[in-house]
């Protein structure tokens, strides 16, 4: 009996393989967030110094008002803006709530990227890698209304060279070569950065004929070429779709409440970005709103 007992209060004892699983995806899942963060901070210097035509290696992190050189222990992510109550330690001056709200974002956009892909390591980097460009090309276009080439030129090269490995491609391509599959991605990939350039371009030029004015940057050109390089054709038409759908809304709220003036400029690589995260975030379920939809309008 006393064995028995012993054998029972043992197995109670011992972390069951389910516990284990949810302790290593716990961890899993914070080691993404404090990446995040950390890219996000990335971020921030980008997004501060790309515009000013400054170098984002040196120097180092500074003050931007009395030139202090920020110590380590006043630049971790988060906590140190915290600790500091979002003041320089040196002079007082007030630090930007951009910086812990670029720093949140990054990490909760790598967290949901992780988990979108984390049976596919490859294609979850490159899409790492497009996260981080998008965040900081569109607080740049925010802040500019310039979107910098150093972003679109590369997203448009890691997009191309990319497709064979990209899953996601894979998925929704839609386009399939007998002879190799890997083609068909390399293909439905320059489509995809073909159609979205394309028809930011034709609306480029409508926009010039009718209004006699700039419609469309050539920023905003570049930009959907390189997530059309990503995404394919089928998708890249979805972020078209919503990019404008995000900006009629937000730009009319903001014209009511007077905030923008007639043909104000807007920062429209700001909505491409939000369309691609939510496209590449939320499909297939984008496309089964849409076959819903058609089958109510039969």
């Amino acid at each position: 009996m006393g064995e028995i007992s012993s054998r029972k209060s043992s197995k109670r004892v011992g972390n069951s393989p389910l516990e284990i699983r949810s302790s290593e995806v716990l961890l899993f899942y914070f080691i993404i967030f404090i990446l995040g963060l950390g890219f996000g901070s990335f971020a921030n210097v980008c997004i501060y110094r790309l515009p000013r035509g400054e170098s984002i290696i040196r120097p180092g992190s500074h003050c931007p008002k009395c030139g202090k050189q920020i110590k380590w222990y006043d630049n971790i992510p988060l906590i140190s803006y915290a600790l500091l109550g979002g003041k320089c330690r040196y002079c007082g001056e007030k630090i930007s709530l951009q910086y812990p709200l670029i720093e949140l974002i990054t990490a909760f956009l790598f967290l949901l990227t992780y988990r979108k892909f984390q049976g596919a390591p490859v294609t979850m980097v490159i899409f790492l890698l497009l996260i981080l460009s998008l965040i900081i090309v569109s607080a740049i276009d925010f802040q500019t209304y310039t979107i910098p080439n150093k972003f679109t030129y590369p997203l448009i090269i890691l997009g191309l060279f990319s497709s064979p490995f990209n899953s996601f491609l894979k998925e929704y391509s839609g386009i399939i070569i007998s002879s190799s599959k890997q083609l068909s991605l390399i293909v439905s990939s320059f489509l995809g950065l073909l159609v979205g350039g394309g028809v930011l371009y034709l609306i480029a030029l409508l926009g010039r004929k009718m209004f006699k004015r700039e419609a469309m940057g050539g920023g905003d050109i570049k930009l959907i070429s390189g997530v059309g390089a990503f995404l394919g054709v089928a998708n890249v038409l979805w972020v078209i779709f919503l990019a404008s759908l995000l900006g009629a809304v937000i730009g009319g709220a903001l014209r009511i409440t007077g905030k923008y003036k007639k043909f104000q400029e807007i920062a429209f690589g700001t909505y491409i970005s939000l369309g691609t995260v939510l496209v590449f975030l939320f499909q297939p379920g984008l496309n089964r709103i849409y076959i819903d939809l058609i089958s109510i309008c039969k």
